[in-house]
């Protein structure tokens, strides 16, 4: 029997206490509500492209609405994942921009290379991010956001296999003046300041300018060179201007310009005795939790770079028609450009034996065109067509310094290894999705999305001549697919504050081809898309007169052709590649359950528990046969778990609030082989603030991971099979405790 099974009479009893203890009785109307009690805020999503209420939304969605937001201390995404049940967001710490390693419902990737697509889509104001280094968007600016559960194929399409954080910013406003001045101070010399202007000119026109500064120490000490590392630099400027040249017309542009500016990012050497460094190069890690530095904010690599830097340009463009009250034309335009550069050592030791210099560039372009109708009272949808163009460029310069193992070469030879690679992508796609009202209280979803991708790859490497007949930048590599992704939903309204709803949707992830392949093979092999299809049962309630909030999801979800990112040893360049394949087959099943409830006046208490069962099926070793199906899926935790109580009262003329958050992780392993040396045990994640505002002024004290929980947030093992150790493994660290001080001023 799976963790399911054995936990549903669990989660439906502990749903059933908490309304119990309420003291619910659905038969109170809103004239009833008692005495000094307020009841919840509606909140309006966008999970469908159009703005609804989250209680009418048949599918799993959680939203964290701008006072919510102001009571955080979000740097960037990787702190939200308590914000949704079934929700891992860590930095993998490879690189500068912070980048992504997102997984919901047990699904993500873990790379930092642009050639693999996303699993789980990060939207910024309607915009597709595809690439996992700028996925990381800092926690500026916010208005909202909303994070989507389960394959969103139909209205969001590829690489949104996982689900999507749909996040979007304040816009300039026509009705009145306003700016924000937040700065703060924190542990390791953490300095924060961002703000905005808005200017309403008239009545048509309003510009905003925003931006931001925040420099921090980094929290490592480098044994090696005798320094702290990992300072970080961050600027970000931001204006944008909004024009309603007539009441039913819209025209909205931002343009984003960031810079970072940090040391490279640090990794452990976590080597076994079966593994190359340990066994050859006598570089071990102290134990199979011990890295061979002794502690995990203590380090030894000697490849330090201060001028690791990532810029990124960000312009949207969004246009609106209300062509009539029930008819809305809508064009969204992104694009995005990054440039960064990093020198990083990956073995993890105060030897040079893998290093390498890494400066890339990367360019998206997307166009979004849709109508959304409501012609009549029963019938509403949204229909559109989306263009999307990607280019990305690395030109990976590698050092190798363990030639004398793997070439013979005399002992402390560095052996260079150039490759350059270059892939473009093409997509093309048409979607509908609408919904058809029986009567009073049933309703039918029914949409669909067809995609057509189109990928070159082009490598230039002098280690495999045969690319100068087929494989180089005027003859590369091509290949095309076509998906499907239809969407099946029907949902009954009970009662006005219960819904129930049954759903079926289908994702799929991009194929491709491998951006580290060291043979012509693997260079020339093209991968499939992998598809998820979604089959979920769930209901949404409010009760005691809108004070009590209890939606809960029970889901299965079928995995075929999964694309598995495989470390494969090989006797050639950097004595291992990156194959993926589309080796496995799983399927995953779960519950989630999120909780809100204010009971009294200025008392409210959030709470989500997320359940996966995820086990593969079908799982060859593409390299020595043998069965894999025994490992466990990464980032795929059987619990999640967060309660958050927040109490607001008056105080000496204004309003003090304070928060705290416990999110707890269940132990869950971070790279493909499931290596002790990276397996993560249980967190206890604890959060807290407190908040007093006076006016327009607010002072805020906070603490992030306050128990100092000092779990892996990033690991792989470098060359391994099932009967080969491999070279090596490393591993990163999640962020310390943090804790500091914020003062903001609105005016």
């Amino acid at each position: 029997m799976g963790i399911i099974e054995k936990n549903v009479g669990f989660v439906v009893a502990t749903a059933t206490a908490f309304t119990a203890l309420m003291g619910v009785n659905t038969a109170h109307s809103q004239e009833d509500t008692v005495e000094g009690a307020i009841a919840l805020e509606t909140i309006v999503v966008t999970a469908r492209k159009r703005a609804e209420d989250l209680q009418d939304v048949g599918g799993s969605v959680s939203a964290i609405g701008a006072t919510e937001l102001a009571r955080r201390f979000d740097v960037d995404l990787q702190s939200f994942s308590n914000a949704a049940p079934n929700v891992m967001i860590d930095d993998l710490n490879q690189g500068p921009g912070n980048q992504a390693a997102i997984a919901i419902r047990g699904i993500g990737i873990s790379d930092l290379e642009k050639s693999f697509d996303p699993a789980a889509g990060v939207v910024l104001d309607g915009v597709f991010i595809g690439a996992n280094s700028a996925a990381m968007i800092k926690a500026l600016d916010l208005q909202g956001m909303e994070i989507l559960r389960g394959p969103q194929g139909t209205l969001f399409g590829r690489n949104a296999i996982a689900g999507v954080i749909n996040v979007t910013r304040r816009r300039p406003d026509t009705e009145e003046f306003a700016a924000e001045v937040r700065a703060g101070y924190g542990n390791h010399s953490d300095v924060q300041l961002d703000g905005y202007i808005n200017i309403p000119i008239n009545d048509q026109w309003a510009f905003k300018i925003g931006g931001a500064k925040r420099e921090r120490d980094g929290w490592f000490r480098n044994r090696t060179l005798g320094i702290e590392t990992g300072d970080t630099d961050y600027r970000s400027v931001s204006p944008s201007v909004l024009w309603r040249p007539t009441s039913n017309l819209e025209f909205y542009y931002r343009f984003d310009k960031s810079w970072q500016d940090q040391d490279s990012n640090v990794l452990h050497n976590m080597a076994q005795p079966d593994q190359a460094f340990c066994f050859f190069y006598n570089q071990c890690a102290q134990s199979v939790t011990r890295p061979q530095s002794g502690d995990r904010y203590t380090v030894l690599v000697d490849g330090e770079d201060p001028n690791a830097y990532m810029d990124t340009e960000t312009h949207i463009f969004n246009a609106k028609w209300n062509v009539t009250d029930d008819y809305l034309i809508e064009y969204i335009f992104g694009s995005l450009e990054s440039d960064e550069a990093v020198y990083q050592d990956w073995d993890g030791t105060a030897l040079m034996l893998y290093h390498t210099d890494r400066p890339s560039t990367y360019s998206q372009i997307s166009h979004e065109l849709r109508l959304t109708a409501t012609p009549g009272d029963r019938l509403s949808y949204t229909i559109g067509a989306y263009f999307w163009n990607s280019d990305y460029r690395i030109d990976l310069t590698s050092y190798i310094g363990f030639g004398d193992f793997l070439y013979g070469l005399p002992a402390g030879t560095i052996l260079t290894v150039p490759q350059t690679v270059k892939q473009d992508t093409d997509s093309y796609a048409v979607f509908f999705e609408g919904d058809y009202r029986f009567g009073d209280n049933l309703t039918l979803t029914l949409g669909g999305r067809y995609t057509r991708d189109e990928k070159d790859s082009a490598v230039i490497d002098p280690l495999m001549p045969e690319l100068a007949v087929k494989g180089g930048f005027d003859n590369p590599f091509n290949k095309t697919w076509s998906e499907f992704t239809p969407k099946v939903s029907l949902r009954y309204r009970v009662s006005p504050d219960l819904m129930v709803y049954g759903l079926y949707s289908a994702g799929f992830r991009a194929g491709g081809f491998s951006g580290r392949a060291n043979t012509y093979e693997a260079a020339s092999t093209a991968y499939d898309p992998e598809t998820v299809d979604n089959f979920e049962l769930g209901f949404k309630s409010e009760w005691l007169d809108h004070r009590l909030r209890v939606n809960a999801a029970l889901y299965f979800m079928k995995y075929d052709d999964k694309q598995e990112e495989l470390s494969a040893p090989i006797s050639q360049g950097t004595g291992q590649q990156t194959l993926v394949l589309n080796a496995a087959s799983a399927e995953i099943k779960g519950l989630e359950l999120e909780i809100l409830a204010a009971p009294f006046e200025g008392f409210t208490l959030a709470g989500s528990l997320g359940l996966i069962d995820a086990e593969y099926k079908d799982f060859v070793d593409p390299i020595t046969g043998g069965d894999l199906t025994f490992l466990k899926m990464k980032r795929a935790p059987d619990w999640t778990a967060t309660i958050t109580p927040t109490y607001e009262w008056p105080m000496f003329g204004g309003t003090m609030a304070v928060q705290a958050s416990w999110h707890y992780i269940d132990d869950l392993e971070l790279n493909f082989f499931n290596s002790p040396q990276s397996h993560n045990d249980a967190q206890h994640i604890i959060d807290a603030s407190i908040n007093y505002q006076y006016n327009n002024t607010t002072v805020s004290l906070y603490g992030l991971n306050l128990g100092d929980e000092d779990s892996w947030a990033q690991s792989l093992d470098v060359g391994r099979s099932l009967d080969f150790g491999g070279l090596w493994t490393y591993t990163a660290p999640r962020p310390p405790r943090l804790y500091g001080i914020r003062l903001t001023q609105r005016f």
